[in-house]
C-alpha cells in the first residue's frame, strides 16, 4: 500500500539558517503522507481517535538525507507501508526534490517511521484497529 503527495511548495519559513530545509518540516511531511495513506483507504484523520480513542504517535524514526532542499523547490512525498504488526505499522516516507522547472527528481531523504497504535484511556499501546488492517491488507491484495 502506498500514497503520494506531490508538488508541496518549501517555503522560507520552512528552512534553517543555511536556507536547508529543517528536519521538523520533514515529520510535518510525514504527517502529509501518514493522513493522506489512511485518506486513501476509507479513513479520516481523526476516524480511530474518534470511534476508539486510538491515536498513532512515532514511537521511532530515522532520517536518511541525500540531497539539500531549499525555498522554491518542491518535494514529491512517497508513503509505503513496510510492515503491518499487531500494534505497529512500519511506514517508508521517500522525499524527492524538484526545481522550479521540473525535468525529473531527485532522492532528497528517506525516512523510516514507526507509528504505534496507542489508547488515549489506558495510555498503554493496544491493537491495530482490525477496520485498518483489514482495510490495509485488501489494498495489498489489489495491487
Amino acid at each position: 500500500m502506498s500514497y503520494e503527495e506531490k508538488n508541496i511548495l518549501v517555503l522560507p519559513e520552512d528552512t534553517d539558517a543555511f536556507n536547508r530545509l529543517n528536519w521538523r518540516v520533514y515529520c510535518r511531511y510525514c504527517e502529509l503522507g501518514e493522513a493522506g495513506l489512511l485518506k486513501s483507504l476509507g479513513f479520516s484523520q481523526m476516524y480511530f481517535y474518534d470511534k476508539y480513542q486510538i491515536s498513532f504517535p512515532r514511537r521511532y524514526a530515522s532520517f536518511e538525507y541525500f540531497s539539500q532542499v531549499t525555498p522554491r523547490d518542491y518535494i514529491d512525498l512517497r508513503t509505503e507501508v513496510k510492515r503491518v504488526g499487531t500494534t505497529s505499522l512500519i511506514l517508508a516516507h521517500t522525499f524527492y526534490k524538484k526545481d522550479e522547472n521540473p525535468k525529473g527528481r531527485m532522492l532528497a531523504a528517506r525516512a523510516e517511521v514507526v507509528v504505534v497504535a496507542y489508547n488515549e484511556k489506558t495510555h498503554k499501546k493496544t491493537p491495530l484497529p482490525k477496520e485498518l488492517v483489514e482495510a490495509l491488507n485488501e489494498s495489498a491484495n489489489t495491487r
